[in-house]
């Protein structure tokens, strides 16, 4: 009996050991756990103090807007639509539309009309060999947009935004390479959309109400009519 408690003496001996690894494992994988959790906690309160936010968009002082003279298949018109709804306003497809949103009898002044009147992309070639080899080319994005109030009026004149990025180009890899023209195209229309945010959301509140006209002052009372001989 003394010489099988001796055999199993060893063996206790290994699971208590096992035991406490595992316990000890356990214990440095919360105190990990813990450690990466304030870590993010911080970093994320750093973000936010930085002015970072994910997911959210640039605040505007409209509520609703149009979107006008974008072609049908317009990937600008979609992703600046989308960018606008993300900041919290409704795109609609008419004035109308934004009446019946805004709960209305007449056109509200929260309602804006952005006009494309330019909205195009292309790739022209920067460099060729003497052989008519492209060496180069390059990327293009062009944007000319208006803003107008919902009575017609303007509010943001013509504003142009325009990009351009040089890409190699090699015709064995011709086929990458219009893969990578339009990831490049793709980049560069993200970056004006970026832009023509930062424009709208410079409009204030208070500009959103036409200007009234400037008044007439009246004319003297003593003043001599020119129909009057």
């Amino acid at each position: 009996m003394a010489a099988m408690r001796q055999a199993d003496h060893p063996t206790s001996v290994a699971r208590l050991g096992t035991a406490l690894a595992r316990q000890t494992s356990r214990r440095t994988w919360l105190a990990r756990t813990v450690r990466l959790a304030a870590t993010s906690a911080v970093a994320g309160g750093l973000l936010s103090g930085c002015g970072f936010q994910l997911q959210r968009g640039q605040p505007m002082a409209f509520k609703t807007v149009q979107l006008t003279g974008f072609a049908g298949s317009s990937s600008v018109a979609s992703e600046l639509a989308q960018a606008l709804e993300t900041s919290g306003v409704d795109v609609v497809d008419s004035t109308l539309a934004a009446v019946q949103a805004a709960s209305a009898t007449q056109v509200p002044n929260t309602h804006v009309v952005i006009e494309a009147l330019n909205d195009q992309r292309d790739a022209v070639v920067g460099t060729a060999t003497a052989y008519g080899q492209i060496r180069n080319m390059s990327a293009r994005n062009f944007l000319t947009f208006q803003v107008k109030r919902g009575d017609g009026s303007v509010l943001l004149p013509p504003n142009t935004v325009s990009l351009a990025r040089d890409l190699s180009y090699n015709e064995k890899d011709a086929l990458a390479k219009q893969d990578e023209l339009a990831a490049l195209h793709k980049a560069m229309q993200s970056d004006l959309v970026s832009q023509v945010l930062r424009r709208l959301a410079a409009i204030r509140a208070d500009q959103l109400s036409a200007p009234l006209p400037p008044n007439v002052p009246p004319a003297p009372a003593n003043a001599i009519s020119p129909l009057t001989r």
